[in-house]
This record gives structure tokens, sequence and C-alpha cells, in this order.
């Protein structure tokens, strides 16, 4: 099936039509950046079922039909590629953030989380570029990490702090990134920058992560 035009928009009734446990489509914004930029190489396998896991980690899929699976796979990866496109020109990356449509404010919280995320998955690359001393990329982190401390509510900031936040993070992500992104090019410049999409075989483990085979799982009529 092909991806439309405006596949972000059916990209987030997939994301929601999934239920509570899913990503929303800011965290997965996020999530898949995160990915991208890690210095450490994550591949799909071990990631693309945190996109529907849930905090607990036990959100399964739905699907109606058997091409359903696949589709939704690829809307994802489908964004995957479009940000690491935007990764490399530099310039052009821009986070999918969330506006609350009452007062036009821009909410990074969700972006950040799936960031988050992402990080957790390979904190040793992370710790590497802290080990390196970059200066700008080491506060990249820290800032990172700092927004997500106050996001998850592990940390309280006084009033003006978290106005501050509110004013800057929407325009500061976008430049962590590129310098998280520029170290990781400079410091691992054999590591493939791009993942091809894989069709699911019928015959292939379930990407849900059940344990059965695609065909016997989500890929039942």
């Amino acid at each position: 099936m092909a991806i439309s035009l405006d596949y972000l928009d059916e990209l987030d009734r997939a994301l929601l039509e999934q239920g509570e446990d899913c990503m929303l489509l800011s965290q997965l914004d996020g999530f898949l950046t995160g990915i991208l930029v890690s210095p450490d190489l994550i591949v799909p396998s071990q990631w693309l079922r945190m996109v529907w896991a849930g905090e607990d980690g036990t959100g399964m899929p739905v699907f109606s039909d058997i091409g359903g699976l696949q589709h939704f796979t690829d809307l994802v990866m489908h964004h995957y590629h479009v940000i690491l496109g935007s990764l490399g020109q530099a310039g052009s990356f821009e986070p999918v953030l969330e506006v609350d449509t009452r007062t036009d404010e821009i909410l990074w919280e969700m972006w950040v989380e799936g960031f988050g995320q992402a990080m957790d998955l390979a904190p040793a690359g992370w710790q590497r570029i802290l080990d390196d001393d970059d200066p700008g990329c080491r506060a990249a982190i820290a800032g990172i990490r700092e927004l997500r401390s106050f996001a998850d509510g592990t940390r309280t900031l006084s009033r003006a702090a978290e106005d501050r936040w509110d004013r800057e993070a929407p325009s500061l992500i976008p430049i962590w990134v590129e310098m998280l992104h520029q170290w990781r090019v400079e410091n691992d410049p054999h590591r493939p920058t791009a993942i091809k999409r894989q069709k699911i075989g019928r015959n292939d483990p379930c990407p849900c992560g059940s344990g059965r085979k695609y065909k016997k799982c989500c890929g039942l009529n």
C-alpha cells in the first residue's frame, strides 16, 4: 500500500487507533529522532514494538486485516526516513511538537519523553559523548535530561524556570538534535545511515513481540 502525501495525519490516526498504550505522534517523533542520533546503532527489531508496548511493556497491536500491521510499520518507517533525510541537511530538522489550541503554547513534553525512551535503549553511547567533553553536546544532553525530569515529575522547577523552558525549548531542541547528530557522524563515519524498510514475511517472528509467527498472530485475517 502506498504512503500518502499527508502521511503524518494518517500516522497520527493509526497511532490513536492503537489505544492508550501506543505512542502519540509527537512522542513517536522524539523516539525516532533519538534512535537516529544515538551514538550506538539501534535496529528496528530492538525498538519497533516499543511504539505500542506502553509504560509497562505489555501493550499489543490490534489490526483488522492481514495488511494492517504492515501498513502501520510502513508509516512508522517512512517517518523514520523523513527524519533521517532532514538530519542530512543542516538546518532542516524540525521536531513534531503539539500545540495547545487554547493558548497556542508549544508543548514539548511528549517529544522529550520519546527521545528519552530512545536514550534508555543505548545509554553507553550517550556516555561516550559526555566522556568526549564536547561542550555543545554535553549541554544538549543536560538540557534534554532536565526537560525530561521536569516532564515526568521527578524534578520540580521554579515558575520562572518553567516559563523559560516553555519559551526556549522549542527553539533549542532542533539545535541540540543537530549537534548530537553531527557528533555521531563525525565519530562513527562507518555506521549505516539508513535502514531499509522490510516486508514482514508470514513465517517471520511477529513484530508485536508475542513470540509467535506473523501468520499466526497479527497476520491473521
